[in-house]
């Protein structure tokens, strides 16, 4: 009876594994918005994922993000890592998780520059290599 029971249990932490895991969509681009407190200007950037984006003094690496499925509430979060070079001395100022949902949850604390992810999405690059006419050779074909 009691090895029944493990493996009831056992299937059920497989199954729900599986389902949990997946609700998330992993995503190769990261949409980003700074804002310079200084200027008052912001800007809107894509980083792709394990590069570095340099914004002001600020270099931003993004090492995972993820967006939920379209069935889901939409979400995107990110595993950023943001390094200041305003010092002789690069540290890390910010390293883990953003939501684009609640960006002030897990925010970046710098006097000069707001970051905040608006949306990670999932650019299919194989797509754009594959095709061998280009879309204005399309046009002049048809006519």
């Amino acid at each position: 009876m009691r090895l029944l029971e493990i493996f009831i249990i056992i299937i059920f932490l497989s199954i729900s594994k599986t389902i949990f895991a997946s609700q998330w969509i992993e995503g190769n681009r990261l949409v980003i918005q700074g804002l310079d407190k200084i200027t008052a200007r912001i800007k809107t950037f894509e980083v792709d994922v394990a590069k570095t984006y340099k914004f002001g003094v600020l270099d931003i690496f993004v090492e995972r993000c993820v967006f939920s499925k379209p069935i889901f509430k939409p979400e995107s979060l990110a595993y950023i890592r943001i390094k200041d070079n305003s010092d002789r001395l690069s540290e890390v100022k910010f390293k883990g998780w953003m939501f684009a949902s609640s960006p002030a949850l897990n925010a970046l604390e710098n006097s000069v520059y707001d970051i905040s992810i608006l949306a990670c999405k999932k650019d299919d690059k194989q797509l754009e290599k594959s095709t061998s006419v280009s879309p204005k050779d399309k046009m002049s074909t048809s006519n």
